[in-house]
């Protein structure tokens, strides 16, 4: 071959793929969410779609609140819940902004993983970092609890509570983790997608593994476990030590995928009542989760009729005869639509599912789209129980902070005369010394006491109170404290038990965990085996043969800084 004939053929070559390119980004550009087919639902259910779990600058996002409210403007949300991590310092932007109703949740870490709390108030006091305690928490305070990315790539941010009683939910899709799961080649696709087609591009990342399905079908045999999908925006991607700002745009994650919510009446415009009915449908399942990047799903319906009357997900359906369960509405051409029961398909069709309910179970629907390796569409389930079967989940789904404490089998201190508990604080706070309230006691007899106010941290970078007793014991053979405790507001205190560890400056080694006080007197129970040690340098277990201290602690890791108050002690003692 010719020196001009291999240049003419290298042209050829290279303009033919520079052609199928630029035709590939084309296409790629021109992608648009499926057109539907049906009709739209009339099961006479109010709707809105929105999206929950968001993150600004106040934590890891790299946008401000008002960026976020900008974006589910432009998205068409209905609503967003802004989640950042640790902090509810987003709350005042809450209510209507821009047409979209704005609520402010948390991302709480915790022992067990990541944790959302949705539909609390900002507490005085902060979260212990306890499974325990952060559940414990959200259900006083009145939200809901959603594991975040349970399945993440990353060992350390994977939920691994799994055993935990409810009343807790699930992401069952999270846009920030899925993607992590998927091939370096699909993921490399959909960054060059990304370039020419934001949604498209985000699409061609997404993976959602049947088994994590089947893990939720699991659950759902033992409980009602409600889903939602997960934005997990932060409009930057981190990569290793890296990070990308503002990739991916809130505005195109915030399109990909929605939480659609239904409603027994619309929103009111009472940013208020609103805020807590989208939480109360999210907290009992009353919502499907849809990737509506591919096509919107905001006429979707999955019901149970009998006799005239209609549920929908998140409901009980009694056990009655001619039951049918109908799922369908606006989808797109050849979708098919799969009905599970107890996990296990039960039918499937193309557009619409209209059959007889056999029995009790856990009912729930996937749509598919032919050529997408995700459901476009999981709704939550709908239930059928007889009341035995029902109450037996009520219970397995019901959270109880704790069992009624154990019989105290050694009385440390009963506070009814001197007592060896000092007060004492870092230099910016105040702790007062006088411990004892001679008639503050749970049977109206003595009670430790400690006044306390915490310092701002501008003069100490150590800001405590504490009510200590340093005399050293063994309790070896015991399982835990138990004692009396009250506060003047709502508190966390930090319980702690100091044992010898010969490696440390002080010679000691602090173990601790949490408890909540509130203004009536509460019996509780702290396990030693629940005890966590502050030591970088722990010898790994409590000694309780060489117990040095044992104390109630507040410092910035338990109540916000400047707090003032006071906490009652009664009865302590071990079990």
């Amino acid at each position: 071959m010719t020196t001009n004939r291999r240049r003419h053929t290298l042209r050829y070559v290279v303009l033919v793929v520079a052609a199928g390119a630029i035709a590939l980004a084309v296409r790629t550009a021109l992608q648009r969410p499926l057109t539907l087919t049906g009709s739209a639902p009339d099961d006479g259910y109010a709707r809105i779609s929105g999206a929950v779990h968001v993150h600004t600058r106040l934590s890891d996002g790299s946008g401000s609140p008002s960026d976020v409210i900008a974006a589910a403007h432009s998205a068409g949300l209905g609503f967003v819940v802004i989640t950042d991590h640790n902090t509810l310092d987003a709350k005042a932007v809450e209510g209507y902004r821009s047409g979209v109703l704005v609520l402010v949740g948390s991302e709480l870490s915790t022992t067990a993983g990541h944790l959302l709390a949705l539909g609390i108030p900002d507490p005085q006091f902060r979260f212990s970092g306890d499974v325990h305690d952060a559940l414990d928490d959200i259900h006083y305070l009145g939200g809901a609890a959603f594991a975040a990315h349970p399945w993440h790539p990353r060992t350390d941010f994977r939920w691994t509570g799994w055993q935990l009683r409810g009343p807790w939910g699930i992401e069952i899709v999270n846009l920030d983790s899925d993607w992590r799961t998927s091939s370096w080649a699909r993921v490399g696709w959909a960054a060059l997608a990304y370039a020419v087609n934001h949604r498209y591009g985000i699409l061609s990342a997404l993976d959602v593994p049947d088994d994590r399905l089947q893990q939720w079908d699991r659950l759902l045999a033992q409980r009602d476990v409600p889903a939602i999908v997960g934005s997990d925006a932060h409009a930057r991607i981190q990569i290793g030590e890296g990070s990308f700002a503002y990739l991916p745009s809130y505005e195109s994650v915030f399109s990909v995928a929605k939480n659609h919510v239904l409603l027994n009446s619309p929103l009111s415009g009472n940013a208020l009542s609103d805020g807590r009915s989208v939480v109360a449908a999210l907290r009992r399942g009353a919502s499907y989760t849809a990737i509506d990047g591919l096509a919107s799903a905001e006429a979707f319906s999955f019901t149970a009729a009998v006799d005239g009357r209609r549920y929908t997900m998140g409901d009980v359906v009694p056990i009655v005869p001619n039951v049918r369960l109908i799922a369908g509405g606006r989808v797109p051409a050849n979708t098919t639509l799969t009905l599970f029961r107890d996990g296990r398909e039960l039918t499937h069709a193309v557009g619409a599912i209209d059959a007889p309910m056999p029995g009790q179970g856990v009912y729930r629907v996937e749509a598919r789209v032919a050529g997408w390796p995700f459901p476009w569409v999981i709704t939550n389930p709908i239930y059928a129980f007889d009341e035995a079967a029902r109450r037996r989940r009520e219970l397995n789904g019901d959270w109880e902070s704790e069992a009624t404490p154990p019989t105290t089998a050694q009385m440390l201190d009963t506070f009814d005369g001197p007592s060896a508990f000092r007060a004492g604080c870092d230099s910016s706070s105040f702790a007062a010394p006088d411990t004892i309230d001679p008639a503050g006691g749970v049977r109206g007899s003595g009670a430790a006491r400690l006044s306390f106010r915490l310092g701002t941290g501008s003069t100490t970078p150590s800001v405590a109170c504490e009510l200590v007793d340093r005399q050293s014991r063994d309790l070896s053979g015991r399982g835990g404290l138990v004692f009396w405790i009250r506060g003047d507001g709502v508190y966390r205190v930090w319980v702690q038990v100091r044992d010898e560890n010969a490696e440390t400056a002080d010679r000691t080694e602090t173990w601790f965990a949490s408890v909540r006080t509130s203004p009536e007197w509460r019996r509780v129970k702290v396990p030693f085996a629940a005890m966590r040690s502050t030591e970088p340098k722990s010898d790994g277990a409590l000694d309780l043969r060489k117990v040095r201290a044992i104390g109630f602690v507040l410092d910035r890791g338990a109540v916000k800084l400047g707090t003032a108050g006071t906490i009652w002690i009664d009865e302590l003692g071990v079990y």
